[in-house]
């Protein structure tokens, strides 16, 4: 019998990618006689990898995932080369006279390439696909090439997405409700828009559609696609303009834990969300599993896109300092610890020493320090959900990326987010409205300010209100366990249309 083949093609970026290493480990556990292939650029080439060593270990009979790099430009070398202002929304406050500044980067980030460049990549996706002949393809829903090929090749083809029901669904709800009823990108607008802010909200929605379909350089290259290599580009306002028919889209969100809404077409199946199985942080770092032990633990990780000055820095362990002084006056139980992951600049380099003596930080947490109840980490072994797993943590410190909310909520772990741009907003809203969070830069955000980021944290971690808390945190963990785990679902769905 004829292996099945399975081709997965996904941006690099790990916000995009991690749905499709999740999904691909739980393929190879349900059916490991089937093949996977997965096509990206070079920096997911590792986490794909440890993907399919996992995945081995559990399961011996399945065949490794086979990598395929694609050479050509990933969206993260198209935004820096043609950034369209893209870093500077992270220092625009959302607001009716800001958010036009906002919307315009974002809406290049869905199609950031220009004409060679989407040409060089629709080629490299084409390659593949031609050399792989896959019975199924998988493809990222901002994945232009990706979508691109596989309409003009008419293959057998679905999208997986790590988005939810608000970028789906939403814009199908009658009577127009996306318009009025859930908040534009970037305006920070809460779910329902406020009868006062609805006629800012349709502006805004329709400045966004604006710039998708006119951007000056995705405009271009289009052009420059279809006359050089004649090729229609697909990209993600195609899947609701021009959707080809039956198109399944498998969605990591779950209607249970996301705004509510009206109608869910048959077409779109929310699978639940869809985190990549871990190691438990002893495996990865004993010291760390052991240290984690010693008490109660608030996690501040912010993510891939926030970084911190030293300036900005001191905010933070100011609110830190709030913190562990309001659990010592309150009275409570056991020593509370604080893991810090901080990332000083965008590419990654050092430029201060948070445990310098005379420095500002130290100044403020040096008694801390010195008990080891402080740490500030740039980088952390254990995986982010395997901490949060572990029992011991409080309070998740998060940006209200995607995978840093469901990973808090299927943990059972309050949060504390800090939104910094597009649907970070939306999460810091989702939080509050299903009880497990708060918002805790309101004020501020992209930024924080120490006095309304410490009342937060307090909130959530010091009191009789934080235990509540914590209890609702817990119960809508186990509510979403009862659903099963995503990367499953999602599989299940991609498996039966590969028998289809």
């Amino acid at each position: 019998m004829t292996r099945r083949k399975v081709l997965l093609l996904t941006n690099s970026e790990h916000g995009q990618a991690n749905v499709f290493l999740a999904t691909s480990y739980a393929l190879l556990a349900a059916a490991p006689d089937t093949d996977i292939h997965f096509a990206s650029f070079g920096g997911i080439k590792a986490a794909v990898q440890s993907t399919s060593d996992a995945a081995l270990e559990a399961n011996p009979g399945a065949t490794p995932i086979r990598f395929h790099q694609l050479d050509g430009t990933s969206v993260v070398e198209a935004l820096l080369e043609n950034p369209a202002g893209l870093m500077d929304i992270l220092d625009v406050r959302p607001g009716p006279f800001t958010t036009h500044r906002i919307l315009p980067p974002i809406a290049r980030a869905s199609m950031p390439y220009t004409g060679p460049q989407i040409r060089q990549n629709c080629a490299e996706v084409r390659r593949v696909v031609e050399e792989v002949r896959p019975d199924l393809t998988v493809v990222d829903n901002l994945f232009t090439p990706g979508l691109t090929v596989a309409r003009e090749l008419g293959v057998e083809w679905m999208i997986l997405s790590p988005n939810t029901l608000k970028e789906f669904a939403a814009p199908l709800q009658p009577r127009g409700a996306y318009f009025w009823k859930f908040p534009a990108l970037c305006t920070a607008y809460p779910f329902p828009v406020p009868l006062h802010l609805v006629p800012l909200n349709i502006l805004f929605h329709l400045m966004f559609l604006y710039y998708i379909f006119f951007d000056k350089q995705s405009v271009q290259a289009r052009k420059y696609l279809k006359e050089e290599a004649h090729t229609e580009l697909f990209d993600q306002g195609g899947i609701f303009a021009d959707p080809p028919p039956g198109l399944k889209i498998l969605i990591a969100t779950s209607p249970a834990f996301d705004f509510p809404v009206e109608k869910i077409p048959d077409n779109m199946i929310p699978c639940g969300p869809i985190l990549r199985p871990v190691r438990p942080v002893g495996e990865a770092d004993a010291e760390l599993d052991k240290w984690l032990g010693r008490g109660p633990t608030v996690v501040i990780n912010l993510g891939t896109h926030s970084w911190a000055s030293e300036t900005k820095a001191v905010k933070m362990a100011t609110a830190i300092r709030h913190l562990l002084d309001a659990w010592r006056e309150a009275g409570e139980e056991g020593r509370l610890q604080v893991l810090w992951k901080l990332k000083q600049t965008g590419d990654g380099r050092v430029e201060y020493d948070p445990y310098r003596e005379d420095g500002p930080i130290a100044g403020i947490l040096g008694g801390e320090f010195d008990n080891d109840l402080v740490r500030v980490v740039s980088w952390v072994k254990a995986e982010p959900y395997a901490v949060l797993r572990t029992g011991q943590v409080v309070c998740s410190v998060n940006h209200g990326g995607a995978n840093s909310f469901w990973e808090a909520l299927c943990a059972g772990v309050p949060q504390v987010i800090l939104p910094v741009w597009a649907d970070t907003f939306d999460f810091a809203h989702r939080a509050e409205l299903l009880g497990i969070g708060k918002w805790g830069s309101r004020k501020h955000a992209p930024g924080y300010g120490v006095e309304e980021l410490g009342a937060a944290m307090k909130e959530v971690v010091v009191g009789d209100g934080a235990r509540k808390l914590r209890q609702r945190a817990k119960a809508v963990a186990k509510e979403r366990e009862s659903h099963g785990e995503g990367h499953d679902v999602a599989a299940k769905h991609i498996l039966h249309a590969l028998a289809s």
